[in-house]
């Protein structure tokens, strides 16, 4: 069971998610599987290759993107944050889980990261 509280019309975000049962939690970077480097084109591209990502683990159990009730996004520079903001956006359409931005040192290279907390209905 999971309620949003509080959505906001003008970006895809609550201020509170209730949810029970099974939770998949991940944090996420913009360097695909198997590779060393984060995918080219900028903070943009790699929240794409970390949608990429997220969408391959919800797969793995049974779930999909409407079932993600919190993200935290870390961006190495918060100048990027309407680039990424835009992807997450597209992303997410009308779904409004929580959300949180920082800016924080990340690891050379990568220039966002992000942590995701989905209530799964049924796992086994």
């Amino acid at each position: 069971m999971t309620r949003y509280i509080d959505s906001h019309t003008d970006f895809p975000v609550s201020d509170a998610v209730f949810y029970a049962g099974n939770v998949l939690q991940v944090e996420l970077t913009g360097i695909p599987e198997g590779q060393t480097e984060p995918v080219p084109g900028g903070a943009a591209e790699q929240m794409r290759e970390i949608f990429r990502q997220l969408d391959h683990k919800l797969e793995q159990v049974g779930a999909n993107k409407d079932e993600v009730v919190s993200v935290k996004v870390y961006l190495q520079d918060m100048a990027d944050s309407a680039a990424v903001n835009a992807v997450y956006k597209e992303y997410f359409g009308d779904h409004s889980p929580t959300f949180g931005e920082y800016g924080v040192d990340l690891r050379p290279g990568l220039l966002v990261e992000a942590a995701f907390v989905a209530s799964i209905p049924t796992y086994e």
